[in-house]
């Protein structure tokens, strides 16, 4: 079995529905990202619409002072927000997708966008696809980075 994937895919737009937790990022704060993910996880029936029952998604974006992280379900349309909770669209893009199971897939994607002359989307947000019963850690996650698009 092959332990580190990565390959560049195109993912239509996507809407989702969740719980944010933010943080600052040199102190996360793993309590409140826990509280987050308990929250999200007694109140996900609330979200109608559903796309995939078996997965949820927590896409996440940081820079040099705060860090945000929003565990997610996908949803056919944005409507019907529960309280509390964000809904948002993700536009179409280009991202290096990554799976592995005995390496830190952020630093063996950022290897690989260096290898290929490619940039990372900091302007965007990165995506990690848990499915539900599963240990959350990142080696269990398919990792979606987005990337600069060149156009040709």
């Amino acid at each position: 079995m092959k332990t580190n994937q990565i390959e560049i895919v195109t993912l239509e737009a996507k809407h989702f529905i969740g719980v944010p937790v933010t943080n600052v990022f040199q102190r996360i704060d793993p309590e409140r990202i826990k509280e987050a993910n308990q929250i999200f996880l007694t109140r996900r029936n609330e979200i109608k619409g559903i796309i995939n029952e078996q997965e949820y998604v927590c896409p996440h974006f940081a820079n040099d002072i705060l860090f945000t992280y929003i565990y997610c379900m996908e949803v056919a349309e944005i409507k019907d927000i529960p309280n509390g909770m964000i809904g948002f669209q993700v536009p179409s893009q280009q991202y290096v997708k990554v799976r592995s199971t005995d390496h830190d897939p952020y630093a063996f994607s950022k290897e690989y966008l260096k290898e290929n002359g490619l940039e990372n989307n900091t302007r965007s947000l990165a995506l990690e696809v848990f499915k539900f019963g599963e240990e959350q850690h990142f080696n269990n996650a398919e990792i979606y980075i987005p990337i600069v698009e060149r156009n040709l």
